[in-house]
């Protein structure tokens, strides 16, 4: 065998072997087509945010954000032919710590496409547990599409859904805290009182004793007898943790009323930071009713007493100095 036919035999073997493979590749865009459709068969359950605190001894709001990363199948327009679907979303939060409790029942997101998300709201309570980060579980079911079955006439088939269900567990970290403690601080008793049948002014401290912080702060007080009749300047603060707010009273109080301590009832309203819910707390100040010595009077009572201090250690400078005088007499 010549040279030439060497060569054209060899040419030959490389048409069979090289050209077939370069069409079996496919190129870069089929590749990402190709491992985008798969990603889609299925839905991609995930949580993507998380907002509300479990504050210990008041039911709490936990916010989650709940979506469907899956990205839409190509030529999948039609969302009942959709495979990345979540569909008969539900979803329920459960705790494996005794002392927190989930009081609502299973949340309906419903259809999630690819690419869709549901926000889901849960109760819980939290008692007698340490302030810390727990962990509670969001337990997710869903059915979704496996595939379509075509079957008789092709001018007018019957088509088969086939779909599957499917569950899946998600952590939900949430944060125990104290949240807004909002107490008042009443009026010492003997500066600040009110006169049976006069008007008499009071102040009130408002002070933060949690750890959250309580927004758009407004006070109510309502009377009580003795006290007749309370009007309160417009009070509206936000206190962070360990901050104060005051607020000035002006009341008046029944001309026959007793002497002795009572209880003023006060309606305490606010926002808290995290779920933005409005909330409201029922609370007490105890004012004194009765007579007081006036301020004039406790002045003159004490430079009575400063004036009797200053004569007593006149006095006792000169019994020391008399004392001096005789021990000297008595030495020469």
């Amino acid at each position: 065998m010549n040279s030439s036919s060497l060569s054209g035999l060899c040419c030959l073997i490389l048409v069979v072997f090289i050209i077939p493979s370069s069409f079996s590749q496919p190129a870069p865009g089929e590749e990402f087509s190709a491992a985008k459709a798969r990603a889609a068969e299925e839905p991609d359950l995930m949580i993507s945010s998380i907002y509300g605190n479990l504050e210990i001894g008041r039911p709490s709001s936990i916010f989650v954000v709940l979506k469907n990363e899956a990205g839409p199948a190509i030529d999948e327009d039609d969302l009942a032919l959709r495979k990345d679907a979540a569909r008969s979303t539900s979803a329920e939060l459960i705790s494996s710590e005794d002392r927190i409790r989930v009081l609502s029942r299973p949340q309906f997101a419903g259809l999630l496409a690819g690419g869709e998300n549901a926000t889901l709201q849960f109760t819980a309570l939290a008692e007698g547990v340490p302030l810390g980060l727990y962990t509670l579980q969001l337990r997710c079911n869903y059915s979704r599409l496996s595939g379509v079955k075509a079957t008789g006439e092709e001018g007018a088939p019957n088509l088969f859904f086939d779909y599957r269900s499917a569950s899946l567990d998600l952590p939900v970290p949430v944060e125990a805290v104290m949240g807004p403690r909002i107490e008042i601080e009443s009026p010492d008793g003997w500066w600040d009182y009110a006169v049976p049948g006069k008007e008499s002014a009071l102040e009130l401290t408002l002070a933060n004793r949690g750890d959250e912080p309580a927004q758009d702060l407004q006070l109510q007080v309502h009377p009580n007898p003795p006290v007749l009749m309370v009007e309160n300047d417009w009070l509206r603060a936000n206190l962070s943790p360990e901050e104060e707010a005051y607020a000035r009273l002006s009341l008046f109080a029944d001309e026959n009323a007793s002497t002795g301590y009572y209880a003023l009832p006060c309606l305490i309203t606010y926002r808290d930071g995290t779920a933005d819910e409005r909330r409201g707390e029922e609370s007490a100040a105890v004012i004194y009713v009765g007579r007081r010595l006036n301020s004039a009077w406790i002045y003159l009572a004490g430079a009575a007493v400063a004036v009797l201090l200053l004569i007593s250690a006149l006095l006792a400078l000169g019994k020391l100095r008399r004392t001096r005088r005789r021990f000297r007499i008595v030495k020469d």
